[in-house]
């Protein structure tokens, strides 16, 4: 299990961005970071996978926790090694290399035999990723992309994978198919998933649990069953009203918001 507790971030030693947030991601289940642009949901997972150094980030406050072992303290590459990985946003690819390739890479820190055998688990989920294993990963899809970092990811054997955005920029039914694959792996290999997207109703549809975020904070979580039906959130998270008539972006986004929580 993962356990964030009141963890705080500042960047470049004055921006606070995290403000004492806490949650859990159980064994074998897809939580998701829900709300807008800039409310710090990809801070929080580059917190959670050590990468916030990198962009002048520090936890200041607060601790994080896998499998009852503190993890903010610890190098990216220690991270993984306990089997924590993050899958970026923006389908971060050594794209002159092949997709198989790609795929390798994602398992090069471990020692077995079997990478071989991973690979065409890889396959077998991503059938599409077989046809092209050959061509060189920048010239795949967007949506083959998408795919190929997810698999990636898989290659290192993780337990517990940070999904950031996997459907941006995708179409609509391409997305879908993406979160479905998600789900999938959940259910068949028994990998946890922290999931941060936009698409708030193809996510609550696959989702155990959520969290509702804005600026820095959590302001409101829930079962993906409770959420979907709450009124709040499928007014301004999925842009539908009480009557079920979708909204266009400028009426939500000017509408005064009823702070139920």
């Amino acid at each position: 299990m993962l356990t964030v507790n009141g963890v705080e971030v500042i960047y470049s030693k004055v921006i606070l961005v995290i403000k004492g947030i806490s949650f859990e991601v159980p064994d074998r289940q897809i939580v998701c970071l829900l709300g807008a642009n800039g409310a710090g949901k990809t801070t929080i997972l580059k917190a959670i996978s050590g990468l916030l150094k990198a962009e002048l980030g520090v936890i200041t406050d607060g601790h994080i926790n896998w499998d009852n072992r503190r993890i903010d303290r610890m190098r990216p590459e220690e991270i993984v090694g306990l089997g924590v990985v993050q899958v970026l946003e923006g389908r971060r690819l050594f794209r002159h290399l092949t997709t198989e390739d790609n795929l390798k890479t994602g398992a090069h820190i471990r020692k077995d035999h079997a990478v071989k055998r991973d690979i065409d688990m890889v396959y077998e989920l991503f059938p599409r990723l077989n046809d092209l294993k050959k061509r060189t990963s920048g010239y795949l899809s967007g949506g083959e992309q998408q795919m190929l970092v997810i698999g990636r990811a898989l290659m290192a054997k993780p337990q517990l994978i940070l999904l950031d955005e996997p459907s941006l920029g995708l179409a609509p039914m391409l997305a879908d198919e993406i979160l479905k694959k998600v789900k999938m792996i959940q259910t068949e290999e028994g990998t946890s998933f922290l999931l941060v997207e936009q698409n708030a109703k193809a996510t609550l549809e696959i989702a155990d649990y959520g969290y509702i975020m804005e600026t820095g904070r959590i302001v409101f979580e829930g079962s993906a069953e409770q959420l979907i039906n709450n009124e709040d959130i499928k007014e301004f998270y999925i842009g539908l009203s009480e009557l079920g008539q979708r909204k266009s972006y400028r009426e939500v986004k000017h509408y005064r918001r009823r702070k139920r929580w």
